[in-house]
């Protein structure tokens, strides 16, 4: 067979909005508006610079089932450009973009190919030779249910075959189960190559034999949605071997980021630590906007100013006006500053305390390292209070109502359980209780 190389990508959401952030300066509000579109447009370039034999786009091309026309039209234009420069462009819906109520009246180029919600191929070719036989299929309705990989064909067309599925193989956390499936239904149908799309982190779920891949989403949308973005380069060799290879397309870039003031002796350290962090990350990748959510950890004498309302806000403005002073590639906008500092004192002393306060601390370190597993309780009278995994539990049981919230998990993008950090929740508790029964007074 012949060499030849794809782009694999996935969930570009294109019409989905990055939202407004707060305190971020109206300038840079485009930067994020257009984010999904201009990573479509480093895939459009990275395409065509690489020589690809085609452009596959594994679902939840649109973020909902009615993109407005100039969305559309953005699409269009770009996937004219890759079928000017002879590459095809191969599509299935998925859960945003269902082919249910999806009406278009635009005419897309002959370059590009929407797969049904019935399994069918399109060969890739270069100079009048077939390079691999593409299957696909798209979502009917937003919440497909269906086993849609038991409908591909078990024994696909050579030379090489590539499978493109919008899906959630073996339960992926975090997403919705649409189209579910178990890993051994993608490797007894003997593909070369499972395109998947649905899951926004890169992931690959088997290297060989067949490939099974999840190239992630090819722009961050949130918060949740850190580090680098990506699609990816599928090189496949006249042996059928094949090497995978992302290629970033984000182009607003999210992180978090964690620092200890320990050593820190004033506010002016402070700053020039989270100098360190702009400079680093502006120079792994100078062209993006990168939004980064910082939080202060440790104890020390940094920790009474931080604790200030007024000096946390000035300081958040001054790193803002220093390192993102307009939207421009390199810029390091600090989202949030979230100060978990304690005062200078000796917390392991603290704890060995025989009073309320001691109690207090040893039951946050025996549920830190005794987290339990979630199971039904409730909080009374009956509770014993020294039991670690009884009141982990009983806690659980209170958020339970509001973490099962749908809107909550669409918001977060995520599992919201999983999404809580409860080491966290007992830093924060611990500093709370120093506070309070040895200050009298309460971090804000």
């Amino acid at each position: 067979m012949r060499a030849f190389s794809f782009l694999h990508c996935a969930d570009l959401h294109l019409g989905a909005t990055i939202k407004t952030l707060t305190g971020l300066p109206t300038e840079f509000e485009p930067r994020l508006i257009n984010a999904p579109i201009a990573a479509l447009d480093r895939i459009v370039t990275t395409a065509i610079e690489k020589k690809v034999a085609g452009v596959i786009m594994a679902g939840d091309v649109f973020d909902n089932t009615h993109p407005s026309v100039s969305t559309e039209y953005q699409l269009r234009d770009r996937l004219q450009k890759l079928g000017a420069a002879g590459i095809p462009t191969l599509i299935v819906a998925g859960n945003h973009d269902p082919l249910d109520n999806t009406v278009s009246n635009i005419e897309y180029p002959e370059s590009v190919h929407f797969f049904g919600t019935k399994v069918d191929d399109i060969p890739l070719m270069r100079d009048d030779e077939i390079l691999a036989h593409v299957y696909g299929v798209s979502y009917g309705t937003s919440k497909e249910t269906k086993n849609l990989a038991t409908e591909f064909p078990s024994k696909p067309k050579g030379p090489f075959s590539i499978a493109v599925l919008h899906t959630n193989v073996s339960g992926q956390t975090g997403h919705d189960s649409y189209a579910p499936c178990e890993l051994t239904d993608l490797v007894e149908r003997e593909f070369d190559y499972w395109a998947l799309g649905h899951v926004h982190t890169r992931k690959t779920l088997r290297e060989k034999g067949p490939v099974v891949h999840y190239p992630g989403n090819a722009q961050g949308l949130h918060r949740n949605e850190e580090g680098a973005r990506s699609v990816e380069l599928v090189q496949v060799a006249s042996d059928g071997s094949v090497e995978i290879s992302p290629v970033s397309t984000d182009t607003i870039r999210w992180h978090r980021r964690e620092n200890s003031i320990d050593d820190l002796k004033s506010v002016g350290d402070v700053m020039d630590m989270f100098a360190e962090i702009s400079n680093e990350i502006s120079e792994d990748s100078p062209d993006r906007l990168h939004i980064v959510s910082w939080k202060l950890n440790g104890s020390g004498p940094v920790h009474a100013e931080l604790r200030n309302p007024v000096a946390h806000a000035d300081l958040v403005e001054l790193l803002r006006k220093k390192h993102a002073p307009e939207p421009h590639d390199g810029a390091v906008w600090l989202r949030q500053l979230n100060n978990e500092t304690s005062p200078a004192r000796d917390i392991d002393q603290l704890r060995k305390q025989q009073d309320l306060l001691g109690n207090l601390l040893r039951l946050a370190e025996e549920a830190r390292h005794n987290p339990g597993t979630r199971v039904s309780a409730a909080i009374d009278n009956d509770l014993d209070s020294s039991s670690p995994n009884q009141v982990s539990a009983a806690i659980e049981m209170e958020l339970e109502e509001l973490l099962g919230s749908p809107d909550l998990y669409k918001a977060l993008g995520e599992d919201p359980w999983s999404a809580i950090d409860w080491n966290r929740v007992l830093a924060r508790s611990e500093v709370r209780s120093i506070n309070e029964l040895l200050d009298k007074d309460v971090d804000p």
